[in-house]
């Protein structure tokens, strides 16, 4: 199963030069800095070093170097997409279209049924990137993301795999 992945990985990746690496210690801090880039209130460096070990659907993506980065978790059967960056200077080129399709591959090799995944209600944006990756919102979580002093809600989204 694992080379069929892997060639199923490769011949997204082939055309953009892109190589895909499970998450793991040596990434670090690139994907902490990748982050501090991308999130208002990034993740501490202290929660991916927790999370490192129990990630079984994260990777990095790399074209010379890690450029984005998804974390992401096994639960049940569905995958709980908790994290996805991409470097500042690589948005708009596909690059997170790459990630969404590698992830939702991973998926269906361990016969998760869904994706799902919380976005801050203020990032419009990504809002539309997940609805155009399609991903449909299915509730609202209430002061899920602190933004200094303040609370913002989370729209919650989620994919049916076929």
């Amino acid at each position: 199963m694992c080379w069929l992945l892997l060639k199923r990985e490769n011949q997204i990746l082939k055309a953009n030069n892109y190589i895909i690496e499970n998450f793991s210690d040596h990434h670090l801090d690139d994907v902490i800095q990748i982050e501090r880039l991308s999130n208002p209130t990034p993740w501490k460096e202290e929660t991916f070093k927790s999370v490192l070990s129990s990630r079984t659907l994260s990777f990095v993506i790399i074209k010379e170097k890690i450029i984005g980065f998804c974390i992401a978790t096994k639960v049940l059967n569905e995958c709980h997409l908790q994290n996805i960056c991409v470097l500042p200077d690589y948005r708009k080129m596909g690059v997170g279209k790459n990630i969404l399709e590698i992830l939702n591959k991973r998926c269906k090799i361990h016969e998760l049924k869904k994706i799902i995944l919380e976005v801050r209600e203020s990032n419009l944006g990504a809002q539309a990137f997940y609805t155009k990756s399609g991903f449909n919102k299915i509730g609202l979580r209430k002061d899920y993301y602190q933004l200094g002093n303040q609370r913002e809600p989370a729209v919650l989204m989620s994919q049916i795999l076929v």
